[in-house]
């Protein structure tokens, strides 16, 4: 028993000496209340240029400044349009204009409002930037660029002279200035394989790109399913095709290849001379493609013959009959009969009046195209770098940098091509300015380089 009570007062004795030891570390606090953490918020309204969520930072450009930002992004920060009602962030891409709240001190967001005072314009087709003048063209409107122009292909950010008159994009405007421009509908590239009957035609593909047909050529198509048409001398056949955003599209025409006829002229006199699209034949036959072709008779003592004949077969024969200057007041009409072998029976007629080219026309007839003529100056463009590329100019092969061709005013699409390499597109807009203007574009990048 007294054991017990001895254990029972060394305890006590023991924790009394403890809390005595510890008596000076107690920390006594006296009219204690809540302190409330105040922060300095900043406004400005800017252009996002970069959401990173995964370290959860947003990058903006402030639109009159051009200064750049970094801020903190954190779950709980309030996303408005311009209605004021709430939103998903993932409504807010590269390239949107908005109003950004966000603490000085600790540059950490707090809202994003889309500015109601942009202008957006969206689906926009035949947009082009003039970065020298700071000017953009769409929809036959000119406005002026911002000094701090941002340009987006979805997300990814790209320089604004690789944006496409082909393309389809979203232009937001603010305080009439352009401020980005984000692509939407991107483009392509349609080669052309085995198409030597269409030489000197006219091809049409996609949204309002029509080109002549030349013997290498690149045409930028947007991204898209189109109905490639092609025509020469009135003969036109079609093809279905499929364009790729950033790849090339071959096309093999073998299967629409225009066929080929001979037409025969029975000519009287028999020693007058035949002209087929101004060009004098050796003879009184002509084989091309099936088309429409002028022609013209010339004999010593005969009226001149000028007339058109279509070749649509395989086979046709012309009976032509001169008229003699003494008999031009007796009988002024000159006529030809047409027969046919191993086609058709029917008889036409013609007269000097029936005429659908003159001598001097060329054997590229085509109905209905039209093609904008751009005014040439006395000044050329030169494509400096990358070096050893291929450089198409609006669809036509021109050389391989560095290369100079002549230049005319308007928007250009510069192609750079090299086999194994991304394809590239620039767009210029060239002025009479009298000067020659030079341009160098960012190294080709490998498809090697691309896939990893």
């Amino acid at each position: 028993m007294r054991k017990n009570i001895f254990l029972v007062l060394l305890v006590t004795l023991m924790l009394a000496l403890s809390a005595c030891g510890n008596k000076g570390k107690v920390k006594v606090y006296e009219n204690t209340e809540d302190v409330a953490v105040t922060h300095t918020e900043a406004t400005m309204t800017a252009v996002v240029t970069k959401k990173d969520f995964e370290n959860n930072i947003f990058s903006f450009v402030e639109c009159v400044s051009g200064e750049e930002y970094e801020i903190a992004y954190h779950g709980g920060v309030n996303v408005y349009n311009i209605y004021g009602d709430a939103v998903d962030i993932k409504e807010v891409y590269n390239g949107s204009v908005v109003d950004v709240v966000y603490y000085s001190d600790t540059m950490k967001l707090v809202s994003l409002t889309f500015n109601d005072s942009v202008t957006t314009l969206k689906a926009v087709n035949k947009f082009s930037a003039d970065p020298e003048n700071n000017l953009a063209r769409y929809k036959g409107t000119t406005c002026d660029m911002s000094d701090y122009v941002v340009a987006y292909d979805k997300d990814v950010p790209i320089d604004i002279r690789e944006v496409n008159t082909e393309d389809q994009v979203t232009l937001n405007i603010y305080r009439n200035k352009l401020v980005s421009v984000v692509v939407e509908l991107g483009h392509g590239y349609v080669r052309l394989k085995n198409h030597d009957t269409y030489i000197g035609g006219f091809v049409e593909i996609g949204y309002d790109v029509i080109v002549p047909v030349t013997e290498d050529m690149l045409i930028t198509v947007r991204e898209g399913e189109y109905t490639l048409r092609i025509t020469k001398n009135g003969y036109s056949q079609s093809k279905d095709v499929k364009v790729y955003k950033g790849q090339e599209t071959q096309v093999d025409l073998t299967s629409i290849a225009i066929p080929t006829g001979t037409v025969i002229f029975n000519i009287t006199p028999a020693d007058a001379t035949l002209y087929v699209s101004g060009n004098s034949q050796g003879s009184h036959s002509y084989t091309n493609v099936y088309g429409t072709y002028g022609i013209k008779i010339v004999a010593d003592g005969y009226k001149t013959f000028r007339g058109s004949v279509e070749i649509s077969d395989s086979v046709k024969t012309y009976n032509i009959k001169l008229v003699k200057l003494a008999d031009e007041e007796e009988d002024t009409e000159d006529t030809t009969e047409e027969t046919t072998e191993e086609t058709t029976d029917t008889t036409t007629e013609a007269t000097t009046e029936a005429t659908t080219q003159s001598e001097d026309s060329s054997d590229t007839t085509t109905e209905g195209i039209t093609t904008e003529a751009n005014e040439p100056t006395d000044n050329i463009i030169t494509i400096n770098e990358p070096v050893n590329v291929d450089v198409y100019v609006d669809g036509e092969y021109v050389g391989v940098a560095p290369i100079s061709f002549p230049k005319t005013v308007g928007s250009h699409t510069i192609t750079l091509y090299k086999s194994g390499y991304l394809i590239k597109s620039y767009t210029i807009y060239a002025s009479n300015n009298g000067k020659d203007d030079e341009y160098s574009f960012d190294e080709l990048i490998s498809l090697y380089d691309a896939i990893d």
